[in-house]
């Protein structure tokens, strides 16, 4: 399988995350891939990262999907939960996702000409990113040795808006987040997934 993002893209992180835990990495092979380039519409026509290209030539796109596929593919009840904490923790992966939405929103605005850049339009999404964050912070102390979906796409989410610095000190008056991924890019498959120095 081919899986193509940015290394630097948070949705493709959450997926190389997935294929971590699930034990099923040795099966993906990572194409770091121009997304804007004309020839790349033959895999995702959104132009977007991640797309993942299957055995068989067949594609799959968007983030949940494709997370939900890897996970499939090998130990599975290590990303989604049985009963009710499938539904809990796939509400928690959409929270990461819609704050890293957010986030990509912000830093695509404050490419724009000085003049051009709506810092309402920031502020609203800055709103978004902090009332997410909150929420997180009131249930992280929760997340200690979990590698469900939902913790991944958080911890993805904020590795991005901090690695971008999106959003200062969004650890500030928050210490269960700040503990958690203190611990959490301790492990393994936080560190094979980090982007790479300089990025």
């Amino acid at each position: 399988m081919k899986l193509f993002t940015s290394l630097t893209s948070p949705y493709g992180r959450k997926c190389r995350l997935v294929a971590h835990v699930a034990n099923v990495m040795d099966r993906v092979d990572v194409v770091d891939v121009n997304y804007k380039a004309d020839e790349y519409v033959r895999v995702n026509p959104l132009k977007k990262v991640p797309a993942l290209e299957r055995d068989d030539g067949s594609v799959l796109i968007d983030s949940a999907v494709i997370s939900a596929y890897l996970a499939s593919l090998g130990d599975e009840a290590k990303v989604y939960p049985k009963g009710d904490g499938r539904w809990q923790s796939m509400s928690l992966e959409a929270l990461g996702d819609g704050m890293t939405d957010a986030g990509v929103l912000i830093f695509v605005e404050k490419k724009r000409d000085a003049e051009k850049c709506s810092d309402a339009w920031i502020a609203q999404q800055t709103g978004k990113i902090n009332a997410g964050l909150d929420a997180i912070n009131a249930q992280a102390s929760g997340f200690k040795g979990r590698t469900d979906i939902g913790v991944l796409s958080v911890a993805a989410s904020v590795g991005w808006l901090e690695f971008r610095s999106v959003v200062p000190g969004i650890r500030d008056g928050r210490p269960h987040l700040a503990a958690w991924m203190d611990e959490i890019s301790q492990q393994g498959f936080m560190k094979d997934t980090a982007p790479p120095p300089g990025a």
